[in-house]
């Protein structure tokens, strides 16, 4: 993708007519920021429920202050599993297109088919092993709930799991590799089988050894075609800058920046409760409290951008793929999304060299501005 400068911006009414003219005075125009992986935000926990009405509220309410960050679509992360997130939460999180706020693209499952050993700081109360193709319904409820899930992230090893695959991406659910403790010949089953993508490299799974490259080493296949997407979560916190480069310049482009955010995101310093347990808020760190373990992100997109820029050298115009095309073919939704292309949803960012967001727009409607323009 080439960034494009525009000088005036013209905002089309379903294709048709030109409504308004604007003047971007030498900003450039993105693609909206899609993020295949963030947990919460701005006080809201997408694996939090207690009613309808509350739940749908709340989720609202953060959607709309997320797209002011640039970050149109996502993919609502669930980490819980419990009766009332299977059968009320995946439902609310179906995909839904929405024109004055960040809209979801279908649920990403962060379990419950996850290593004990690499579990972070999941509850493993809500672990399963599905064996066959009602386990795997059993373990989000039903099968209707598949409907509404766009990503699973699972453990290749488990017994069983890379003969369910063919059933997971037989839906259209992108299967993830993520809290594995597999080999790196087992994940390589696991892509023969289906799998497209690893869930927030390097984190909660084994680090590279020069004769056991792991889930790791996927990313340096011959066959380009194998490589899977992966998820990167560039805050500083979770992976050190030199690995981000490295990483990055193994394979530009399967790269999709992540958030991995928490419901703390956008909230002042402190501690908050966190299922039954406190995390603490500490600039871009967030633990929880008492350990070392991390337990997500504080950083939008935007800022992980900017990070991938100074820590790698990349060009504003390699990094904004990142956030846009990437992340939009590895869930199949560049057909529509991700792209300026005509015909594609107006899901639009306005930035500066610098990649800060000065404008968004969501569905060719203008959700926020910073005045600045």
């Amino acid at each position: 993708m080439a960034i494009i400068r525009f000088t005036n911006c013209q905002l089309c009414d379903e294709g048709k007519i030109v409504d308004e003219v604007i003047d971007l005075h030498g900003l450039i125009l993105t693609p909206g920021f899609i993020d295949i992986q963030i947990n919460g935000c701005y006080g809201f926990d997408f694996s939090e429920y207690s009613s309808e009405e509350e739940y749908t509220k709340g989720y609202n309410k953060c959607m709309k202050e997320l797209v002011k960050t640039g970050t149109t679509s996502i993919c609502p992360t669930v980490i819980r599993f419990t009766d009332d997130v299977c059968m009320h939460v995946l439902p609310l999180l179906k995909a839904e297109e929405k024109k004055d706020r960040t809209e979801s693209l279908g649920s990403h499952c962060e379990g419950p088919i996850i290593s004990t050993i690499k579990k972070g700081c999941h509850d493993e109360n809500y672990f399963c092993r599905p064996k066959t193709k009602e386990d795997l319904y059993s373990a989000f409820g039903c099968e209707e709930n598949l409907n509404y899930i766009k990503i699973i992230t699972a453990a290749p090893e488990l017994d069983g799991v890379n003969s369910l695959i063919p059933e997971i991406t037989g839906r259209n659910i992108i299967f993830s590799i993520g809290h594995t403790m597999a080999t790196y010949e087992q994940c390589l089953e696991a892509i023969n089988r289906g799998a497209t993508m690893i869930t927030h490299i390097f984190d909660a799974m084994p680090q590279p050894h020069h004769r056991n490259p792991g889930p790791i080493g996927l990313e340096g296949l011959a066959d380009e075609r194998l490589c899977p997407y992966f998820g990167l979560i560039s805050d500083g916190v979770h992976i050190h800058p030199t690995y981000i480069n490295i990483i990055y310049n193994a394979n530009k482009d399967r790269c999709c920046l992540v958030t991995d955010a928490q419901n703390t995101i956008g909230l002042p310093d402190g501690e908050y409760p966190w299922e039954g347990r406190y995390l603490v808020k500490k600039g871009r760190s967030l633990k929880v409290k008492g350990t070392d373990t991390i337990a997500g992100s504080v950083t939008d997109q935007a800022q992980c951008m900017r990070n991938l820029m100074k820590w790698t050298n990349t060009s504003l115009a390699e990094a904004v793929k990142c956030v846009t095309n990437h992340p939009a073919r590895s869930v199949h939704v560049d057909d529509h999304k991700g792209f300026l292309k005509e015909g594609y949803d107006a899901d639009l960012c306005v930035i500066d060299k610098d990649g800060n967001v000065k404008q968004v727009y969501k569905m060719g409607n203008i959700v926020y501005s910073s005045g600045s323009i």
